[in-house]
């Protein structure tokens, strides 16, 4: 059989097909059955089931923590209980351990799975469970319970209406010994202060205080797409909260930083900030995003009360309107629409939207564009609370700044922008003209050619990787039209293979735990000898599953290419760009299937084709690869817990390439390219299906391109290094990663 989970559903003489089938029920026939079953098969077991459950097993990187952190000889409460994996993590240390289950199922399973005297179970409630343990104390409580599941329950003669994993804190805390520590996931909501009996600030009052808040990326968890933390709580009181990001990477340097708390350069390392202010760690990343972008522009801060006058919102009534005021703009208060100027450009219900009445201080049509920029939209996501649905309030409105040059700059940015769209509307006018009176043409392309910049397309192409950007100088710099018809296809070839490369490394490195409907699950023999529409084919399927996943879960999206912006996941998950590559394949196809001999005239209109496509494809990019470098690494050394590197930077024309120091979270493979975003610390890499390495005949350093797997070795192509174009390289892992698409 192919699978543990196959293996359960045939013991319990059923199949995969039936979905009622309990999970917690074929784990236990297994086991009954003397099934050879590890945490890792019950981890996976969960993942594959069809079959939605609250039992779900602690995270890898949870046990991991706390088997690093925990003392020897130590009492441990385990007030909910799944399966023990917990206790199993921490074995050695644990003298004594005491462990909740809420069902008699659960209790057998576990007492199976950890097959030792040390250990010993309570069934029932564990809300009343806990109530008997009177005077027992414990050196360490750690839990993993169901998140935002709501209780309702009576604690010291005070009701709560709470979620179960704040209420189990609660409740365990009174057993907690004076130095022990209480090791719990949560979700954001247990930061949250504003409540009469918000858990927190009463935890506070007993003398149990907030140590540190490990975050877990969404993704960690088998059954959530939301961010979680690891909270460590104690009796004692710092002056500050230490928190992180908790990843398998990093874990040894951010277990050190804790022990000493020591901030590190770098967030995911550690920081150490204020306990009663700290809400989320996505939204301090965001802080220290808007930082470094406000810092690079020289832009000055204006506290947001500065500029506003009122700020009003509808009732749920659907007939309700704003009333009209000049110098004012909507903000929507849920996802991110545009901020407008007015009432009839509003994209989801008025009810969504915020209406902000400004004072003389700022123009209204400069700060509605200026909340649509990544800055904007950076600051309007840090704004944003909420589990599930994440929105604005009206008191985070109020407390935050925007960033703006002075106002006589607003008005020459403004200035400009109109300009800019004088040019559309001159182009539009063209358009139209052109296909209504095409008769018309020469003076048409005369108006053409005075808006034409061909400085402006060089410029591009600079900003471009190397990869793509040495075949496009190609094309640009050379004049036979066949010649540059055919170095537009090889760049359209080339472009959608790094598309794919792009997404495959992503998901390879980072996609361990997303949900199957945001996998596509590729055929490895069609990439065994890839064509141009086999490429298309695979990323255009690819990039539906990443833009729903960028809708369902952005930050899980952006850590999936270990990015802290969209605008690039964006760029290659976009629909546009692979109707340009349809279209593009198609045209080759077309071209390639008519053979004969191809006349000049026949070139040039095919050239336009091209040409034509270019620009659209030009138009979804923009500027877009200004905040990324392809690099190919050098020599390096750790130091302070980074990783400082000497690198190539590939970008732009030239083969002779810029140097760099970068500084990373991870040492880096010379013999990989990588994808690093502006001032990240955590480069992706790429699969080798792009090298950049000597040819074999002139020994000088080219761009290759995978394109199939032969017997006698895999075969790479330049598309624009004529002198060696096609070249044979023996490499085992190219075959290893093909071979592996097919488990995915």
């Amino acid at each position: 059989m192919n699978s543990k989970l196959e293996q359960l559903y045939w013991l319990n003489n059923t199949n995969s097909e039936s979905i009622g089938t309990d999970v917690n029920e074929l784990i236990l026939t297994g086991l009954e059955n003397n099934m050879e079953l590890n945490y890792e098969d019950i981890y996976e077991i969960q993942k594959k089931s069809t079959r939605f459950t609250n039992e779900v097993i602690t995270p890898e990187i949870v046990t991991q923590f706390i088997k690093k952190v925990i003392a020897d000889d130590v009492d441990v409460l385990v007030p909910w209980n799944v399966y023990g994996e917990l206790i199993d993590a921490i074995a050695n240390h644990v003298k004594n351990s005491t462990l909740v289950s809420k069902s008699d199922m659960l209790a057998k399973i576990t007492n199976l799975m950890l097959r030792d005297d040390k250990h010993h179970i309570e069934t029932g409630d564990p809300l009343r469970v806990l109530d008997e343990y009177g005077e027992d104390k414990f050196d360490l409580i750690c839990s993993f319970p169901p998140l935002g599941y709501k209780v309702k329950t009576e604690i010291n003669n005070q009701k709560f209406n709470d979620e179960l994993n704040h209420l189990l804190i609660l409740k365990s805390s009174y057993l907690l010994r004076e130095k022990g520590q209480i090791a719990f996931v949560v979700t954001e909501n247990f930061f949250k202060r504003e409540k009469a009996n918000s858990i927190l600030p009463i935890l506070e009052k007993q003398g149990v205080h907030l140590d540190a808040a490990f975050y877990l990326p969404p993704g960690t968890l088998t059954n959530t797409g939301i961010g979680t933390y690891l909270v460590i709580l104690s009796h004692t009181k710092f002056n500050d909260l230490f928190i992180s990001e908790l990843k398998s990477e990093n874990l040894d340097q951010v277990v050190e930083s804790w022990k000493n708390r020591k901030e590190s350069k770098i967030l995911q390392n550690g920081k150490l900030v204020e306990c009663e202010s700290f809400t989320s760690y996505v939204k301090i990343e965001k802080e220290l995003e808007i930082k470094r972008l406000v810092n690079k522009s020289n832009l000055n801060t204006v506290p947001f009360t500065n500029l506003e006058i009122s700020i009003n919102s509808l009732s749920r009534n659907e007939n309700d309107t704003f009333e009209h005021h000049v110098n004012t703009i909507y903000l929507p208060s849920i996802g991110l629409s545009d901020v407008v100027e007015n009432q009839q450009e509003m994209k989801i219900k008025p009810q969504n939207y915020y209406q902000i009445i400004l004072n003389d201080n700022v123009n209204a049509s400069y700060l509605a564009i200026w909340f649509n920029t990544e800055l904007g939209l950076l600051v309007r996501e840090s704004l944003m609370s909420g589990s599930v649905i994440k929105r604005i309030n009206k008191k985070s409105l109020l407390r935050t700044s925007v960033y703006l040059p002075e106002k006589s700059i607003q008005q020459r940015i403004l200035n400009i922008q109109s300009k800019i769209d004088e040019f559309r509307n001159e182009l539009d006018s063209i358009e139209n003209k052109a296909w209504n009176y095409p008769n018309s043409y020469e003076e048409l392309n005369k108006r053409v050619e005075k808006l034409n910049r061909e400085e402006g397309f060089s410029e591009w192409i600079d900003t471009l990787p190397f990869p793509l950007a040495s075949i496009l100088y190609k094309y640009y710099a050379i004049k036979d039209v066949t010649s540059k018809k055919e170095f537009l296809l090889h760049f359209f070839e080339a472009f959608a293979q790094f598309q794919v490369v792009l997404m495959l490394s992503a998901y390879s490195k980072n996609g361990s735990n997303l949900d199957e409907k945001y996998i596509y699950n590729i055929d490895a023999s069609k990439i065994t000898r890839a064509t141009f529409g086999t490429w298309v084919h695979i990323g255009e399927n690819m990039s539906k599953k990443l833009r729903q996943l960028l809708e369902d879960s952005p930050e899980q999206c952006l850590r999936l290419f270990q990015h802290k912006r969209k605008g690039f996941i964006k760029m290659i998950s976009s629909k546009q760009i692979y109707n340009i590559l349809r279209k593009t394949n198609g045209y080759r196809n077309d071209w390639k299937g008519h053979g004969g001999v191809e006349s000049t005239t026949e070139a040039k209109n095919r050239l336009v084709l091209l040409e034509n496509e270019l620009h659209s494809l030009r138009k979804v990019i923009g500027d877009v690869n200004e905040g990324y470098q392809l690099i190919q690494p050098g020599t390096g050394h750790f130091s302070f817990g980074l990783y400082h590197c000497n690198c190539k930077l590939l970008k732009g024309t030239r083969n002779t390439f810029i140097e760099k120091n970068i500084e990373v979270l991870n040492g880096l493979d010379i013999d990989n390219l990588y994808l690093l975003e502006e001032d990240a610390y955590e480069p992706l890499v790429l699969l080798p299906f792009i090298r950049l390495m000597p040819s074999p005949n002139t020994q000088v350093n080219a761009c290759y391109f995978y394109n199939r797997l032969d017997q006698d070795g895999v075969r790479m192509v330049s598309y624009y290094f004529d002198q060696d174009a096609d070249v044979k390289i023996q490499d085992n892992s190219i075959q290893s990663i093909i071979d592996n698409l097919n488990i995915n």
